[in-house]
């Protein structure tokens, strides 16, 4: 598979392990609890853990330090991106457009048709995936019209 570190880049991407679920977990529901109770969702652990264990996952780093969550699945001829998350304080550096890029040419080396996530409709973040390519689809599971569903082609 290609090596993200490969890249110049001042961010590392490192494979998680289960020791990194506690990270993972807190990080991702730190960042979307305000979208969760604006959208009168309730945070599942349990659901969080199954998608963990399923998804490949990977950690950012910068100067050693843990600043992101990367979770991913192959779903037919798509690589779907599940979280892209971005500790406080990281965000607006390029840390989130380093793991869009980085997917991407994971789903070219995998010889994927597209890639595609999901959104809440007022998260600020799909201004990133639209300028990186990403095209609303539709409402695919979508919960009372709440989140988007985007796609863009490999």
């Amino acid at each position: 598979m290609f090596a993200p570190n490969d890249i110049p880049s001042r961010f590392q991407l490192r494979q998680a392990s289960m020791d990194d679920f506690e990270f993972a977990e807190a990080l991702t529901r730190n960042n979307m609890g305000g979208y969760y109770r604006r959208h009168h969702l309730i945070w599942r652990g349990d659901l969080f853990l199954a998608s963990y264990r399923e998804s490949e996952n990977f950690i950012l780093e910068l100067d050693g330090q843990a600043i992101g969550v990367l979770r991913i699945t192959e779903e037919g001829d798509s690589l779907h991106i599940r979280d892209v998350q971005i500790a406080e304080g990281y965000r607006g550096h390029g840390a989130g457009t380093f793991l869009l890029d980085m997917s991407h040419r994971w789903a070219r080396e995998r010889g994927l048709r597209e890639l595609q996530l999901r959104v809440f409709i007022d998260n600020p973040a799909a201004r990133l995936y639209q300028r990186m390519g990403y095209r609303v689809a539709g409402p695919r599971l979508a919960r009372l019209g709440s989140i988007r569903h985007m796609t863009r082609p490999v």
